[in-house]
């Protein structure tokens, strides 16, 4: 109830409101095109072993994600 009251009065702009509402195990960054573009060819051209393989996929998509969205806009 608090928060929602916080929200109506102090928090218009949806970047804060985003903010606010990001889990306590979890930051928010803020990424260019081209700095997510040099991220995911730095992992295209490194070797993994298999142990990381699924949180460098989870990574990588959420990249790519990123990536995509940055694109349409």
């Amino acid at each position: 109830m608090i928060k929602d009251l916080i929200n109506k009065v102090m928090f218009k702009h949806s970047k804060v409101k985003e903010l606010i509402d990001i889990p306590k195990d979890q930051i928010s960054i803020s990424l260019s095109k081209d700095e997510i573009a040099m991220i995911l060819q730095s992992i295209k051209n490194a070797n993994f072993s298999g142990s990381v393989l699924e949180d460098l996929y989870n990574l990588v998509y959420k990249l790519q994600k990123s990536f995509n969205n940055l694109n349409k806009e």
